[in-house]
């Protein structure tokens, strides 16, 4: 019985911090297009691009490993065609206690 309750306490224990271990993944929703389009990552913290433009698949979906708690990042979609900005959003994912 020691043992049952004591397997238990363990569990619960995991399970409380199993939600600050990693970083999210985000998948979000974007304009389905077709054509060259490219995705671009600002990273607020650092006022600057997180990664080069890199080639949008025109899905609709796009899949960003957020790098680092408390922090904004914006997810451009880009035309190369008109030489703008299609579609933007702001994510950010902080830890509260």
């Amino acid at each position: 019985m020691k043992l049952f309750i004591f397997s238990l306490l363990i569990l619960a224990g995991i399970s409380t911090h199993a939600g600050t271990v990693g970083l999210p993944l985000e998948r979000m929703s974007i304009p389905a297009v077709t054509g060259d389009y490219s995705i671009c990552i600002w990273d607020d913290s650092a006022s600057d691009w997180y990664t080069e433009f890199a080639p949008y698949d025109g899905s609709g979906f796009f899949n960003f490993q957020v790098p680092e708690w408390d922090n904004w990042y914006w997810i451009g979609l880009w035309d190369a065609k008109s030489e703008s900005y299609i579609f933007g959003k702001w994510i950010g994912h902080f830890k509260v206690n």
